[in-house]
């Protein structure tokens, strides 16, 4: 006896995420007119007709989200991972958290997670839907076996992504604003007086980084400082990683700069720290700004001058964006503006 094609069958045949199958099922404009013909010809050759009962198994919900996260000690998944249990809570669904500590990568670890088994897991599991914060997506150099992963795990569920999105592959993304941050605290600094500003921070192998450093040098360059005199030391992005960018900026042998941007305020307080460390004083003797506010640093002496992302605000719509596409509708996209703090610290 011929075997009933299930939509997740169809959804394998033409090479595109359930979801995507559903919205052709249910006559979704958000589908491109290619996309749609390509499923629509597989199920013309196999003369599916989606029943009542198969209806029912698609919409038999667990109410629970797996949420993927590459460190949760870090304040900026910490804080994000709160908001969205908070809205999951209101909303009537709970999550499941899977830490893969793959962004904090020291050579001393041996507690980092293959993202890619964390996928197997989640499709092997009775879950509505996948949320991912970082990890190996962010990377340049994406391993090819999370990307087989990936795309098995938005074969079999709806995934949102916050960060980066891949071309060819069918999930939601939520960009965060890497440009706009970056501009307004290396303008807010210009304003200050401070032309020679050095950037401290980051990974040059990862997404984010390239962004923000951009940003950084089209700003200055706007402001008719050439950008190969700037200073960039990438370390990484934790308070360590500051306080190892200013040892390295002591030791080049250049002057020391008027100001320090630091990618986000445990790297800021790393680099105060080292500073202090060196009988150099904030803000007498240098200025220090963030790119991205974390929680708790109004309470550091002094308190830093940083950008708030509005990770309260982004979790919300996580969660909305969700639930809408548990629904089979098309999220709708909304703007987050960062916003400044200014602080004692520039």
């Amino acid at each position: 006896m011929k075997k009933n094609l299930t939509i997740k069958d169809i959804a394998e045949l033409a090479n595109v995420s359930i979801a995507t199958v559903s919205r052709v099922l249910n006559n979704n404009s958000w589908v491109s007119d290619k996309t749609r013909e390509k499923v629509q010809k597989v199920i013309d050759e196999h003369h599916f007709s989606p029943n009542l009962m198969a209806r029912s198994m698609i919409s038999r919900k667990s109410m629970t989200l797996a949420v993927v996260v590459s460190d949760i000690t870090s304040p900026y998944f910490a804080t994000l991972v709160e908001q969205i249990e908070k809205a999951c809570q209101q909303a009537g669904y709970k999550i499941v958290l899977f830490d893969t500590q793959s962004a904090n990568k020291r050579s001393e670890s041996n507690q980092v997670i293959a993202e890619d088994q964390i996928f197997s897991t989640i499709v092997d599991s009775q879950l509505d839907g996948v949320i991912i914060l970082g990890g190996n997506i962010d990377y340049l150099n994406i391993p090819e076996g999370y990307l087989e992963g990936l795309q098995k795990l938005i074969a079999t569920l709806p995934v949102i992504v916050v960060g980066r999105k891949l071309a060819h592959y069918d999930y939601t993304c939520i960009l965060r604003d890497q440009v706009n941050c970056v501009k307004m605290i290396t303008r807010y600094l210009l304003e200050k007086g401070h032309r020679d500003i050095a950037f401290i921070g980051g990974s040059p192998g990862v997404y984010m980084t390239g962004q923000r450093v951009s940003a950084f040098r089209e700003t200055l360059k706007q402001a008719g400082i050439e950008a190969d005199s700037v200073q960039v030391i990438e370390t990484n992005f934790y308070a360590q990683h500051g306080y190892e960018a200013i040892n390295k900026l002591l030791k080049s042998g250049r002057p020391l700069p008027q100001a320090l941007l630091a990618i986000n305020d445990r790297v800021a307080l790393g680099a105060i720290r080292a500073l202090k460390d060196n009988n150099l004083n904030v803000p007498e003797h240098i200025v220090v700004a963030s790119c991205e506010y974390f929680p708790g640093s109004e309470y550091a002496i002094p308190r830093l001058t940083t950008v708030d992302h509005q990770n309260n605000v982004l979790g919300q719509q996580v969660i909305h964006q969700m639930i809408t596409l548990l629904q089979d509708r098309l999220p709708e996209s909304l703007d987050i503006p960062p916003l400044l703090i200014s602080g004692e610290s520039a």
